[in-house]
This record gives structure tokens, C-alpha cells and sequence, in this order.
């Protein structure tokens, strides 16, 4: 399995865009199964010549020659999520920032992406999207993949105040020195806490204290794994305000199906660091 990971390159996409990753097998033999974790970002991924099987926390993807093209959006989950990829697979998923992709689509996020994982059907009458998908895979050349996909979305850019107006709510919640409460970050944008949760919830796919409690959960991994700062795992959890060492085990049993120190033990960083997986084991 060979996963690159490039950026972007459009000063309007890198504002709404973490990075992309291309991921290709080059077998029919191939088979894997790993666990995802909950995050803060948005994930959207574009396979060829593959067909899908989605469940409850469970998604499998593989080869059918059949079957030209499939599109699945990520939605908000709160749980492990496996992933099964059989087969010869070529695929690239966009990685959005957490409003990224509704400044792309007519529908808010949580009209198009209500489950943990659906086939994502806005574009699959578009001509237009159809062209783009032939030119992207008639080359293996990754970077100009990247510029195909952002000529793409850019002509299907359009700017939301709706939803950009939680941009400032987005930041607040992942601020980790200095925590505010749910009903300061609704005064903050001049809305009621109801009002605030039903938009952010329209628009994001979650309400604001699931946002916040994965938005910790990745502090606390981003920490752990990338800065010497920090020794221990009590360390790790009071950087990311886990004053309750005990909430801190039971949110990393809830999020990732284990304990913190066996979840760190376990887990394998891909695709420029940015890929945090748990393989499971043959």
C-alpha cells in the first residue's frame, strides 16, 4: 500500500483544505484492515473502479472493474471506525478543515454526510466532475492530480456566510488555554445556546460539546506524538485539560476502544505523519 501526501497549492483551497493523500495498491491480493479514529476534520475520497459496503462503524471498499468511480463522505462518528481495503485500489481523499467542504457543496454538511460514512452522490450527474474524474486518472503523476482536483473545485467554490460565521465558534473550541463555555462561544456570534447548537450542528454534523470532546482527544494525540515537552501521560492529559485522569481513560476507551497507553503502544503514523491508524493484525 503506497499512501503520498501533498498539499494544497490554491491560497483560496488552503483556507478550507488541511491536505490531500493518494492512496494505491497495486494488487488484487491485496487485503487490509485497520481502525480510524474520530476527528475534528472532514474526510472525502474519491475511489476508481471500486464498490463500497458501509455499515455501523464499518466501511469496506474494494475493487470492482465494474463500477467506474465511487465517492464516499466521512461524516462526524464518535467511535472507532473500521476500514477493510481489498483488492487493486487507487484512490485520493481530500482531508477538509472542519466548514471546509460546505463552501463546495449546495447542502450543509449534515444533509449530505448524516451517517459515519455514505456514498456521496452531489456530484454524480455533473458533467463536469465526470470530465475532471477521466483527466485525474489518466495520470499517475500526483502533482498534476493535485491541480486537475483544485481547478476542479475551484469552479465549484462558492463562498457561505452561514457557515463561516461558526469559523470564529470552530477556534474557540479548540483553544485549550483558555476554555470557554458553550454559552460564552454562543454570546460571542450574538446567538441564544439553542440557536448556536442547531447551525453548528446543520453545518459541522455534530453539536458543539462532541466537537470539542474529539477536538481534546486530538490535542492530547498531537502532543503525545509529536513534541518531547511532555513525559508522561498525566502530562498529556492536562495539556489538553483532562484534569480528571480517570475521564481521561474512559475518553480514549470511548473514542479509540482502548486505554491510552495501550492505544499509543498500538497505532501507526502514514502519509507525512498526518495518518494516525491501527492496523489490525493477520
Amino acid at each position: 500500500m503506497q499512501i503520498d501526501t501533498l498539499y494544497p497549492t490554491s491560497p483560496i483551497l488552503k483556507r478550507h483544505i488541511e491536505y490531500y493523500y493518494f492512496l494505491k495498491t497495486n494488487s488484487s491480493d491485496f487485503n487490509n484492515t485497520y481502525y480510524s479514529f474520530p476527528n475534528t476534520l472532514q474526510s472525502f475520497n474519491i475511489h476508481k473502479n471500486a464498490s463500497c459496503e458501509i455499515k455501523t462503524s464499518f466501511t469496506r471498499v474494494y475493487e470492482d472493474k465494474a463500477n467506474p468511480y465511487v465517492t464516499i463522505v466521512q461524516g462526524k462518528y464518535e467511535l472507532p471506525l473500521l476500514v477493510h481495503l481489498k483488492g487493486r485500489l487507487d484512490k485520493v481523499t481530500i482531508i477538509f478543515k472542519p466548514l471546509g467542504i460546505n463552501q463546495f457543496i449546495n447542502k450543509t454538511f449534515a444533509e449530505v454526510a448524516a451517517e459515519e460514512c455514505q456514498v456521496f452522490t452531489e456530484w454524480e450527474n455533473d458533467k463536469e466532475y465526470i470530465a475532471f474524474l477521466s483527466a485525474f486518472y489518466k495520470t499517475n503523476n500526483n502533482t498534476e492530480r493535485v491541480l486537475l482536483l483544485e481547478n476542479f473545485l475551484l469552479s465549484r467554490y462558492y463562498y457561505k456566510s452561514e457557515s463561516e460565521v461558526l469559523q470564529k465558534p470552530i477556534n474557540q473550541l479548540m483553544d485549550f488555554d483558555k476554555e470557554y463555555t458553550i454559552e460564552e462561544i454562543a454570546e460571542n456570534i450574538s446567538m441564544n445556546t439553542r440557536s448556536f447548537n442547531r447551525l453548528f450542528n446543520k453545518h459541522v454534523g455534530i453539536t458543539p460539546i462532541s466537537f470539542r470532546k474529539i477536538a481534546r482527544f486530538r490535542h492530547s494525540l498531537k502532543n503525545k506524538l509529536f513534541s518531547n515537552r511532555f513525559k508522561t501521560l498525566t502530562e498529556i492529559g492536562y495539556e489538553s485539560n483532562f484534569y480528571d485522569q480517570s475521564y481521561f481513560i474512559r475518553m480514549y476507551k470511548s473514542l479509540t476502544g482502548d486505554n491510552p497507553s495501550n492505544f499509543f503502544s498500538s497505532i501507526e503514523k502514514l502519509g507525512d505523519d498526518q495518518l494516525i491508524f491501527r492496523f489490525i493484525k493477520k
